[in-house]
């Protein structure tokens, strides 16, 4: 069962993240994942109200680490749509699901955890494919400028983001549980969007566009469902067997991107691609 839950935690995600590529070129990148989060919130709260969750006492302790999750999680997510709007879904994709070599750095550096040769080789195969796709190399070695690929550097920072805030994310799921972090940090990120939406002056429901509602609810129940998919699948069973698969949503992501989008990816980036999918899966083994 846990390898299940992995599998749909993958497919969920890809499918959301492909969704919100193209929610996000329609309505801008704010106005989507303020949609996304608020309609994966009601999906949460469906489950809390049916479920009868308990509040827990040390939740008040924890809020300020789960604002500073909210804050990255929300740099995150505004980066990968921005960078999906810019450039290739198939490109952007990999370079998010690359967080788990954050999340593996920082245990190595705060929590003293030690890495296996494998991981080690892991973690150059993902920064090999990194740079492989997300830096124009032949024009570097053609005396160009340093230049990133279109999409590539918000990848990068939503990398980082989703990286550092599940690393984050790893004290207060101890003392609460999964559920009411993954709720909470939630709730922050709508509340932030909103105060952010009413002093920019921009409009819930623009005049000039269409709110794609068949592409915003979708995409808010499938981010919730596959947070609740990995949440279930690492509970009951081994967290190095579950995270590696449900990262490697980026697959789902650029299938979709090549098959609907028509993105076209060149040797080079597929190299790179299956360089991080390898690397991803490896570093957890």
């Amino acid at each position: 069962m846990p390898i299940i839950y992995a599998l749909l935690a993958m497919i969920f995600w890809g499918l959301a993240l492909f969704l919100a590529a193209l929610a996000s070129r329609k309505i801008g990148n704010v106005l989507t994942l303020f949609w996304m989060e608020l309609f994966g919130l009601a999906t949460g709260t469906v489950y809390l109200v049916f479920n009868h969750v308990q509040l827990s006492g040390s939740i008040v302790p924890n809020l300020p680490i789960l604002f500073t999750i909210a804050i990255l999680q929300l740099t995150a997510y505004l980066s990968f749509y921005k960078g999906t709007e810019k450039g290739q879904v198939s490109l952007v994709a990999p370079l998010g699901s690359s967080w788990s070599l954050i999340t593996v750095l920082l245990s190595v550096i705060f929590l003293g955890e030690i890495l296996k040769p494998s991981q080690i080789f892991a973690i150059l195969l993902i920064l090999a494919g990194i740079i492989t796709v997300a830096v124009n190399i032949f024009g570097i070695f053609k005396g160009k400028s340093f230049k990133f690929l279109e999409g590539t550097k918000e990848g990068l920072l939503a990398m980082l983001g989703w990286g550092i805030s599940l690393y984050f994310l790893i004290l207060p799921s101890k003392e609460l549980g999964w559920f009411i972090p993954a709720f909470g940090f939630r709730l922050f990120i709508v509340l932030m969007l909103l105060f952010y939406i009413k002093y920019s002056k921009l409009n819930l429901f623009p005049k000039d566009k269409k709110l794609p509602l068949n592409l915003l609810i979708p995409i808010g129940v499938f981010d919730m469902l596959a947070f609740f998919a990995y949440s279930l699948g690492v509970s009951k069973g081994f967290g190095s067997i579950v995270a590696p698969i449900s990262s490697a949503y980026a697959l789902v992501t650029i299938f979709l991107g090549i098959i609907f989008l028509k993105e076209k990816i060149g040797l080079r980036q597929i190299a790179g691609i299956l360089g991080i999918i390898s690397g991803l899966i490896l570093i957890s083994l």
